[in-house]
């Protein structure tokens, strides 16, 4: 097999129902051998991150299938008076300045509960105790509303954190702007609202933290065809815009590696299709197969790579 220049960084993107496509590609990865020195991840990619830090890589495949919307989205609509702030990729035209516009006031909006997410976390992870079955420094990347930065809160082997619990530091990274509710923390005798960073797009996460790595492998959930991505039906609107902001994330955050001084091999998986599934399209039926295909995609990788090692 391709051995990788080690330490070996994994840093794993957003993506909502996407993200069962790389529960597929981290399972197979594991399956086959790989292990990673340090991970970091932001929505759906930090709960994979956390299947990682507790070695339940191979129990995602079985939660991917039983997945039911109403299991996930419970509706509880209320809005949020937070400087909320999104990244305005529109032109100059009054019709764009008039949808952005009523875009930020819609992301102060969210429409679901998070109590069955905690309940799911509480549920599958934190009941494993505080400690990690693998001695890793997890990275949970959230986006902190007023500082409008990126906020990361690192696991060093453990759910220990100088200011925020394992549980609500995974909600944050999932709290997406008009869907989620943010979570509260205190630092420095202030107070700020974490979201999901992904959709928003004022600050764009970067591979600083795996700086001393020589490789990384990042797993993205998007396409490059997704900045124009055709959605349609009541959430049309959100799907486009979410997908275009995570495909320019995704993309923003690859070509961060330049800049790494230990000049690590970075690598990206991407789906090689449209995966048939939207953001918050929590089928079980349509995520088990994003996840094989992801674990087909995996598999062809490492090929790939074992292919060119030898060559």
């Amino acid at each position: 097999m391709f051995k990788f220049r080690r330490p070996v960084g994994l840093f794993l993107c957003g993506g909502g129902a996407l993200g069962s496509w790389q529960s597929g590609v981290l399972a197979e990865l594991v399956r086959q051998g790989l292990h990673f020195d340090a991970v970091a991840g932001f929505s759906i990619g930090s709960l994979n991150g956390a299947a990682y830090c507790y070695n339940k890589t191979g129990e995602l495949r079985q939660l991917w299938r039983d997945m039911k919307p109403e299991s996930i989205l419970q509706l509880k609509p209320r809005y949020y008076n937070i400087p909320m702030e999104l990244y305005q990729h529109t032109g100059g035209s009054l019709l764009g300045k008039l949808g952005f516009f009523f875009q930020n006031r819609l992301a102060k909006l969210t429409l679901f509960s998070n109590k069955p997410v905690y309940d799911f976390l509480n549920g599958w992870l934190v009941k494993s105790g505080p400690q990690f079955q693998r001695n890793i420094k997890f990275y949970v990347i959230s986006h902190a509303v007023e500082m409008k930065l990126p906020y990361i809160v690192p696991f060093d082997g453990s759910t220990q954190s100088h200011n925020l619990s394992f549980t609500d530091a995974l909600m944050a990274s999932c709290a997406i702007p008009t869907v989620f509710p943010p979570v509260e923390v205190e630092e420095h005798g202030r107070k700020y609202h974490l979201v999901d960073g992904g959709v928003i797009g004022i600050a764009t996460i970067n591979l600083s933290l795996f700086e001393g790595c020589r490789t990384v492998i990042m797993i993205g959930n998007s396409r490059d065809a997704d900045l124009d991505f055709p959605a349609a039906g009541p959430f049309g609107y959100f799907e486009r815009r979410a997908r275009r902001m995570l495909a320019i994330h995704t993309q923003k955050i690859y070509e961060s590696r330049v800049f790494i001084k230990s000049e690590p091999d970075v690598h990206l998986i991407k789906p090689p299709a449209d995966l048939g599934l939207n953001l918050l399209e929590f089928d079980g039926a349509k995520c088990e197969k994003a996840f094989d295909i992801g674990t087909a995609e995996a598999e062809l990788f490492l090929k790939n790579l074992g292919q060119a090692g030898h060559g």
